[in-house]
């Protein structure tokens, strides 16, 4: 999708309110990659997909500065919760800054920590969890994951496309590039899992949607 299609669908798209835009401003002034925060694009599918799966349990992995948090955190049901992991410490008041921000901490639980020895101490029943965290194990938080998930739930990857380096042959990937091997593999593993139905989608830097059968 070439740039002006791509700004033609954000035009066309509900826009940011006034929480999320400060949000936004805030993340781009206070952390050194602002571009790894979830779009205001990708964040309305986030806070859509949470309202059609209206999840009592919610898990994100790897959170960053919260802007996605608080997207998922929106579409909750009120009582529902989000369990966000993120293993540096040093973003934890600022996803807490932000979830006040728009009005949602009460339906965030933060777990500062590696997401592997994190996600086995999760409540079962999850009804949506959005993993954007350290590609080499995303295999591992997979399997980690889908024991936990109810039936219907949604289990979201991101970066799945990993920057269209998915289309490169093994032979001609650098031999340190071990995230795109992991990337691929999982590509195929969810294609090919009974356990789930999925879609790939070309949003961003691409947005695996598994629901679990």
């Amino acid at each position: 999708m070439d740039d002006q299609l791509y700004h033609y669908c954000e035009e066309h798209t509900a826009a940011p309110d006034e929480a999320l835009n400060s949000i936004f401003r805030s993340i781009a002034l206070h952390t050194a990659n602002p571009n790894m925060a979830s779009s205001p694009y990708q964040g309305q599918l986030l806070q859509l997909l949470s309202q059609l799966a209206a999840p009592q349990i919610a898990v994100e992995i790897g959170s960053y500065a919260g802007y996605g948090a608080v997207c998922i955190a929106r579409g909750l049901p009120d009582d529902a919760t989000l369990h966000v992991i993120e293993v540096e410490e040093e973003y934890e008041e600022l996803i807490l800054q932000h979830a006040r921000m728009a009005s949602v901490a009460e339906k965030i639980r933060i777990h500062i920590g590696a997401a592997i020895d994190l996600i086995p101490q999760m409540p079962d029943g999850i009804g949506l969890a959005f993993v954007d965290a350290d590609k080499l194990n995303y295999e591992a938080y997979y399997d980690l994951l889908l024991p936990k998930m109810k039936p219907g739930g949604l289990l979201l990857f991101d970066n799945m496309l990993w920057y269209g380096r998915v289309l490169d042959e093994p032979e001609s990937q650098l031999r340190t590039d071990r995230s795109t091997r992991v990337i691929q593999q999982l590509n195929s593993r969810i294609t090919h899992d009974p356990r789930v139905d999925n879609i790939l989608l070309p949003l961003r830097d691409g947005l695996m949607i598994c629901r679990v059968k």
